[in-house]
């Protein structure tokens, strides 16, 4: 292996490394002819992973059906996550003011809410991983509904802690899941654009929730603030049912060539090809009118089963997708950490999250009392900076990830490995110092000339490590 990766001295197929470039790859050699490939430009990409021959396949989607399905999970995120978690954080301030509650108290609704987020984290993956995703998604939605609800009923501190706390509840699933989505509909050499889209979405664009609630607050008080964040919720869970269907599907082990465990890989790269092979004999002996009438109708002599009609799609239960015990699924993710390199992930995110949400939290307070003293609406344009450094760090992976990860395959002999995204993270870490430095400065100092820059910097550390964490993982 090259740039400084260690060869792999007991095992013949390390998952995760992809042979991916069938220009270069030696795995391929004699083999990629009978596996499907990309098309247009990237023609010479074997498709990791190999999609089956079944239309219910989400590899197998239309683009455009694909594109819906992450608009509508990653506009989720922005709702569920993005916008739930710092929908008040603006005016904490003001809150304690009018329930007359120490603003400590009113901060600490934050806290309850990323609490309640942490508790159903594990559960959430369990079930999505057993019964697939389009029921937790739903029941997300549906409980942030009900959250919401509870926020916009009555003006008083107790409410409102009630609400946060079911509120949390819904940020789970588009914390986790929803990038797993991606893995679930798009192949190896696809996933970083989407990865950065959803991404920029959470990351940068979170940042007008307070600077939207925080007008809306100022102007007309924090009901109002439960009520317009209601007309989206209730618009967004009806988009999700009837236009994501589920996206978990078990196809053959031999297709996840991205994860595949085998020791004989070739071995199982030319069994693929062979099959795929077949498959299209039989497709070609076909006359092409028979086959147009027989697409409704599945096909049995090649064994592919009919495509689902839209109403079978919406169906919120599809199925068991694991026969392992719920309560393994469940303790799968504390056992994962002890993997120095899960370890590692999971940490570097929570600690991006962690500095995050706490920036937000002390700003109402903060920026409340002199030198700035400012209202409700001013605290929520502090979010400005970070939503200009979010997006510009997103534009930079979203142009570049996918173009370095193809160049370095390319020159790694058409082997694709995990760790070429860790180029990014060296990006993360230089802005990662430099922007906290800068925020404390702006505590101390007094200075507003500079926070717009702080919270560029921090912002483009934050969106680099958080797209880096999701790119290992996914």
């Amino acid at each position: 292996m090259g740039f400084g990766i260690l060869e792999d001295k007991k095992l013949e197929h390390v998952p995760g490394t992809v042979a991916l470039d069938d220009r270069e790859a030696e795995d391929l050699q004699g083999v990629s002819a009978g596996l499907k490939h990309a098309a247009g430009h990237d023609v010479h990409i074997v498709l990791s992973p190999q999609p089956s021959e079944d239309p219910n396949d989400p590899l197998n989607w239309p683009k455009w059906k694909k594109e819906m399905i992450l608009g509508i999970i990653a506009v989720g995120a922005l709702l569920n996550a993005g916008t739930n978690a710092p929908l008040l954080n603006a005016a904490f301030a003001q809150i304690s003011l009018e329930a007359h509650t120490p603003i400590n108290t009113v901060a600490q609704t934050s806290a309850y809410n990323l609490l309640a987020t942490g508790c159903i984290a594990p559960f959430v993956a369990a079930f999505a991983t057993k019964y697939g995703k389009r029921p937790v998604f739903l029941a997300t939605g549906l409980i942030n509904i009900i959250g919401t609800a509870i926020g916009e009923s009555k003006e008083n501190f107790h409410y409102l802690l009630a609400a946060r706390i079911v509120q949390g509840f819904a940020i789970a699933a588009y914390e986790s899941i929803n990038y797993s989505l991606v893995g679930d509909i798009y192949f190896v050499h696809q996933r970083g654009l989407r990865l950065s889209i959803v991404n920029c979405i959470y990351t940068a664009l979170s940042n007008l929730a307070s600077i939207i609630a925080g007008q809306v607050f100022h102007s007309l008080g924090w009901l109002w603030v439960f009520h317009l964040f209601q007309i989206f919720l209730v618009i967004h869970f009806f988009a999700l049912f009837f236009f994501v269907p589920e996206t978990t599907y078990i196809r053959g082990s031999s297709y996840d060539t991205d994860t595949i465990k085998e020791e004989n890989y070739k071995e199982t790269l030319k069994e693929l090809a062979r099959t795929e092979q077949q498959h299209l004999k039989v497709t070609q002996q076909q006359h092409l009118e028979e086959r147009i009438a027989e697409v409704g109708a599945g096909d049995e002599r090649s064994g592919v089963p009919k495509k689902k009609t839209f109403v079978q799609e919406l169906a919120i239960w599809t199925g068991v997708y694991s026969n392992d015990n719920f309560l393994k699924n469940l303790l799968e993710p504390f056992i994962t950490v002890l993997n120095p390199a899960t370890c590692y992930l999971a940490f570097t995110s929570a600690w991006i999250i962690t500095c995050y949400v706490s920036t937000f939290a002390i700003i109402s307070g903060v920026f409340s009392g002199p030198p700035w003293l400012f209202n409700a609406a001013q605290i929520g344009y502090v979010g400005t900076g970070s939503l200009v450094g979010g997006l510009l760090s997103s534009l930079m992976t979203a142009i570049f990830c996918d173009k370095v990860i193809k160049y370095m395959t390319l020159r790694n002999k058409g082997v694709y490995e995990p760790e070429f995204r860790l180029v990014f993270m060296a990006i993360a870490g230089l802005f990662c110092g430099v922007g906290m430095f800068c925020f404390g400065y702006v505590l101390q100092s007094g200075k507003p000339a500079v926070l717009c820059l702080r919270r560029r910097i921090d912002s483009v550390r934050r969106a680099h490590m958080h797209d880096f964490d999701l790119r290992l993982l996914y």
